[in-house]
C-alpha cells in the first residue's frame, strides 16, 4: 500500500455543484418493485434509493469543473496566475486525447507557466486526485494546485439500465490547495487490486475492443432478465458488495492507526456513498457512531463517482466548514479494484456548500458534429 503523510499542504476553498436536473425519483418507479408498495418501501429503507440528478445531454465533466473552478476562484483572494498546476480527475473526459485538463485549461484561462493533466480514476478519484495534488505541494513542485474532479456516470450507462439510474448521479468539485507552513500533516493510504479490474469496467471504447457496430446493436440481457450494452459500462454488483465489505472496514482501521487517531478523535466519517446497505455495513464493521456518519447523501442525491466521498463532507457540513475546522476522515472505494482513505483538518476555508445549479446554452451533438466537420474539410494539411 502507498502510504504517504504530507505535510505543508492547506486547502483554501472547495465549491460543489450538482446539476438541477432530476432523472429519477424512486418513488414514481413502482414498476421496477413489481408494483408492490411494501417493496418499494423496503429498498428506500434499506438501500436508500431516491432522487438522482443528471447532466443533460450535452452537458460534460469539463462543463461542470468550468463551473466550480469559476465559482471558487471568484469567491477567493487568489490571482489566477498563482496556480502551478491543474488536475482533472475523471473517468468522462470530453475527448480521448487531448486531456481534458487541457480544455479547461483555455477555459479558465491560466497561466502559460501551469502544468495540467487528467487522472482516469473512478470511486477513489477524489482521494487520489487530492493525494497527486497534496504531492506536488508537499515536494515543492508546487506552490498552489487546483484540482478539479467529476463524473457523469449515466453517460456511460446504458439508460434502460434501471439499476444503474436507482443509482449514479453527477456532481463536480474544485479545490485549491496551497503551500503552508505550520498546518496539520495530511495522511493518505492507498491501495489496489487489479485482479479485480474487470468487476467495474467499460468493455468497448478502447484499444482492447473497438466500438464498431456489432458492439453497439448488441444488447446482452443477464440471468435476471436485464440488458447490458458493451460500449456502456458494466458492474458486478455482488463481487463489489463481497470486495467492499472485506477490504474497506480493515482499511479505515489502517488509516486511523497510521495517523495515530482513534474513531473519537474523528469528527466526521466522510464515506464514499456507494449506497445506504453498504456504508451501514462497513461502520457496523468499524463501529462508528451514528453521529460520525451520514448515508443522507446517497439518499437525496446518489453515487456520484468521483466526487462522492467529499459530496458526503460538504452536503452534511456545508457553509460550516467556512468558519469551523472538521477532522475527517474521507473513505473512498470501487473501480480497479482501488480504496483509499485521507486523513486531515479541513475548515476556515470557501466552501459554496453543495449547491444546485440549472446549466443553459449547452452544446448539442448537432454543433459539435458540425464543427469537427468544417474544421477537417478546410483543413489543407500545410499544403
Amino acid at each position: 500500500m502507498a502510504k504517504s503523510i504530507l505535510s505543508n499542504v492547506n486547502i483554501i476553498g472547495m465549491s460543489y455543484v450538482i446539476p438541477d436536473n432530476i432523472v429519477l425519483n424512486v418513488d414514481d418507479l413502482l414498476d421496477v418493485f413489481d408494483n408492490n408498495p411494501k417493496k418499494l418501501a423496503r429498498a428506500k429503507k434499506i438501500m436508500g434509493y431516491g432522487k438522482r440528478y443528471q447532466s443533460p445531454l450535452g452537458l460534460t465533466a469539463v462543463d461542470l469543473c468550468e463551473y466550480v473552478a469559476n465559482d471558487l476562484l471568484s469567491n477567493i483572494n487568489i490571482p489566477i496566475s498563482d496556480i502551478d498546476a491543474l488536475v482533472f480527475v475523471s473517468q468522462s473526459p470530453d475527448y480521448k486525447t487531448p486531456a481534458s485538463a487541457c480544455i479547461l485549461h483555455d477555459r479558465l484561462k491560466l497561466s502559460k507557466n501551469c502544468a495540467t493533466f487528467d487522472i482516469n480514476q473512478g470511486c477513489t478519484g477524489y482521494v487520489y486526485g487530492l493525494w497527486s495534488a497534496s504531492s506536488l505541494i508537499a515536494s515543492g513542485a508546487c506552490k498552489k494546485v487546483l484540482l478539479l474532479t467529476s463524473d457523469n456516470t449515466l453517460e456511460r450507462s446504458d439508460v434502460a439500465n434501471k439499476g444503474k439510474k436507482l443509482i449514479f448521479s453527477s456532481g463536480a468539485c474544485a479545490t485549491l490547495l496551497e503551500y503552508k507552513q505550520d498546518v496539520p500533516d495530511i495522511y493518505f493510504i492507498l491501495c489496489s487490486d487489479g485482479t479485480g479490474y474487470d468487476s467495474i469496467i467499460i468493455p468497448a471504447g478502447g484499444a482492447r475492443l473497438h466500438i464498431t457496430h456489432d458492439i453497439l446493436d448488441t444488447t446482452i440481457c443477464d440471468k435476471d432478465n436485464q440488458e447490458w450494452n458493451l460500449s456502456y459500462s458494466f458492474m458486478d454488483g455482488l463481487k463489489v458488495f463481497d470486495f467492499t465489505i472485506e477490504t474497506v472496514p480493515n482499511h479505515i482501521r489502517d488509516i486511523l492507526n497510521f495517523s495515530n487517531n482513534t474513531i473519537d478523535d474523528i469528527d466526521f466519517f466522510a464515506i464514499h456513498q456507494a449506497n445506504k446497505q453498504i456504508v451501514e455495513s462497513i461502520v457496523s464493521h468499524v463501529g462508528i457512531p451514528s453521529q460520525k456518519y451520514s448515508t443522507d447523501t446517497f439518499v437525496n442525491y446518489g453515487n456520484m463517482a468521483g466526487v462522492s466521498c467529499v459530496s458526503n463532507l460538504i452536503d452534511i457540513y456545508g457553509k460550516d466548514l467556512n468558519y469551523k475546522s472538521i477532522k475527517t476522515a474521507l473513505i473512498s472505494y470501487g473501480i480497479g479494484l482501488s480504496w483509499a482513505s485521507a486523513i486531515l483538518n479541513i475548515g476556515n476555508i470557501y466552501c459554496s456548500g453543495l449547491k444546485l445549479h440549472t446549466f443553459q446554452n449547452i452544446q448539442n451533438h448537432h454543433d459539435v458534429f458540425q464543427y469537427w466537420k468544417e474544421k477537417i474539410e478546410n483543413y489543407s494539411g500545410g499544403n
